[in-house]
């Protein structure tokens, strides 16, 4: 409904331009919006506002243009009113909104969907982890954040490529052989001294006690069993983390290796290709990039004087290759301490004729955990932090999903244990699953009494006049121009807001009928049941595709 408002705003702004009413500008940015108070209506604009400065005119007196001049072909408003210092409510007719009700139950399973992104290709890289560990809360998080983005971008038609960038070369990987290495040696001779800034966790000592069994360790030499080690517990570490990942709900179409681009030859070809751009020069033997010219703070070591590339040179390559690849529009999510690295980045990629909007870069707050009103820091296996598995399985994966997009990636969370094991209404999961089961429940009862909904609906939603019930046809309304929103900002946490706030709304709803028989879903009055449950049947489709997004279950029992 929302998208009619603008359609019909756009539509009469245009009409004003080309009979001179208004002078013609670009169009402004303003909004419209669902009112605090529903007294002024259910959708206002500041248009006017955002118009009054090209127009050189009083909002108030642009208002009134509009107003007088509004093109609403399909007649859906019931009234218009000008507020306040130049705002404009609409108030929109009851059919409309039973005619809206009506289409999300035709479109079940597709009610949302749309041709917004119109194809558009898309990359979205997320999670990649260090093979180096297990995953922990920091990766959940993102990883929730990342998949649930490409779900919401792909239903709303966008061509979405889902990748993870494994750094499997480099330094970490070395000090993994390093102490694997360690503690393998530890297991006969206790005093055997362990790197400096080794991996540590009971994760390392398993890794060496699999190593060694399928490995004579002897037979090699210290730098054979270093490099054996290496590679071995890198390996089953990848292995682990996409059993984890799966286990979590997350698919990826591409896993990237760091060591195949260095041993494609793609690096040199990058480095050569930003030579050409004459941002390149030579200082202490070392190979710098003119960054600090592209809105970084200072230039870059791309190839130190050794020879060696510094990761900042392989990350560039690896985002040049991206864009090779034809998307036009790649997306990273990062941890917050990558915060510095972001304007580099796009420096270097500009350098390189790449534009800045080419790449999101979305950061990702920490996350403390707490269990009994205390913070969890330790874990049994990894040592320094709590594990993505430990969590899974200590609340499952619906709702660590959940909580983990329950505030803004860019505001740190405290995850609480206690209350996402919790069946009632405090924990948010439960109380939006809840609401999904409980719509069950309430059609299973119907079955049981003979009531079917065989019939066209548009010849019982009349019925449907509590304010109750327009809250929530009003509230599902804006489900598919909320997705659209998400695949513009990027904030996916915005839709497990809504869920809430739509589950909400329902339970109250349906405790209406607890004081009041005739308010109950199934009354009665046949045809006034029949419009309940198709509103009821709406709710759980609404319901089901914002969990399904989520990579939340829609259970049918609870």
């Amino acid at each position: 409904m929302k998208n009619k408002i603008d359609s019909i705003l756009t539509t009469t702004l245009q009409h004003c331009f080309n009979n001179g009413k208004l002078n013609q500008t670009p169009l402004p940015d303003y909004t419209v919006e669902i009112p605090n108070h529903s007294d002024h209506g259910h959708f206002a604009t500041n248009l006017p506002l955002t118009l009054a400065p090209s127009q050189k005119r009083r909002p108030t007196e642009i208002a009134q243009i509009i107003v007088d001049h509004l093109m609403d072909s399909e007649d859906i408003l019931l009234k218009v009113d000008i507020a306040g210092p130049g705002f404009i409510n609409f108030t929109i007719r009851t059919e409309q909104w039973h005619k809206c009700l009506a289409q999300i139950i035709a479109l079940k399973d597709d009610y949302g969907r749309s041709r917004q992104g119109n194809g558009e290709k898309v990359l979205v890289e997320y999670v990649s982890a260090n093979p180096t560990g297990p995953l922990h809360l920091g990766h959940g998080r993102g990883a929730a954040l990342g998949d649930t983005l490409c779900r919401i971008l792909a239903y709303c038609d966008y061509r979405v490529t889902r990748e993870f960038y494994i750094n499997d070369a480099g330094r970490q990987i070395q000090l993994l052989g390093e102490s694997i290495y360690s503690r393998w040696k530890q297991m006969s001779n206790r005093n055997h001294p362990f790197p400096e800034n080794a991996y540590h966790g009971d994760y390392i000592v398993e890794l060496a006690k699999e190593i060694s069994n399928q490995t004579d360790l002897d037979g090699l030499t210290q730098d054979q069993a270093i490099a054996h080690c290496a590679k071995l517990g890198k390996e089953k570490m990848l292995q682990e983390i996409k059993r984890d990942l799966a286990d979590f709900g997350m698919t990826f179409d591409v896993w990237y290796s760091e060591t195949d681009l260095f041993s494609s030859g793609l690096l040199d070809k990058s480095i050569e290709t930003i030579k050409g751009t004459g941002y390149l020069y030579e200082k202490d033997g070392a190979i710098w990039i003119k960054t600090s010219e592209l809105g970084d703070d200072k230039d870059r070591v791309i190839k130190k004087s050794d020879g060696e590339f510094t990761y900042f040179a392989s990350d560039i390559s690896y985002h040049l290759e991206k864009w090779k690849r034809g998307f036009s529009k790649a997306i990273n999510i990062w941890g917050a301490d990558h915060h510095g690295y972001v304007q580099r980045m796009k420096g270097a990629l500009k350098a390189n004729g790449i534009g800045e909007e080419w790449l999101t870069v979305l950061l990702i707050q920490l996350v403390k955990l707490w269990k009994g009103g205390q913070e969890l820091k330790m874990s049994k296996r990894a040592g320094q932090f709590v594990t993505l598995r430990e969590l899974m399985d200590e609340v499952g994966v619906d709702a660590a999903r959940f909580v983990f997009l329950s505030k803004n990636h860019d505001s740190p969370l405290d995850f609480d244990i206690d209350l996402a094991k919790k069946h009632d209404s405090d924990n948010p999961v439960y109380y939006v699953q809840y609401a999904h089961a409980r719509i069950c429940s309430i059609f299973r009862k119907a079955e049981e009494e003979g009531i079917s909904l065989t019939q066209d609906p548009k010849t019982v939603l009349e019925r449907l006049i509590l304010n109750e019930e327009m809250a929530l046809i009003r509230s599902m309304a804006e489900f598919p121009s909320l997705l659209e929103t998400i695949c513009i900002v990027f904030e996916p946490h915005r839709l497990t807001y809504y869920l809430t706030e739509l589950a909400s709304l329902f339970h109250k709803y349906f405790n209406l009928g607890m004081k009041v028989p005739e308010n109950r879903i199934i009354c009665g009055d046949s045809s006034l049941s029949l419009a309940r449950l198709f509103l009821a049947d709406a709710i759980r489709i609404v319901l089901y595709n914002g969990l399904t997004l989520l990579g939340i279950h829609a259970p049918e029992r609870m």
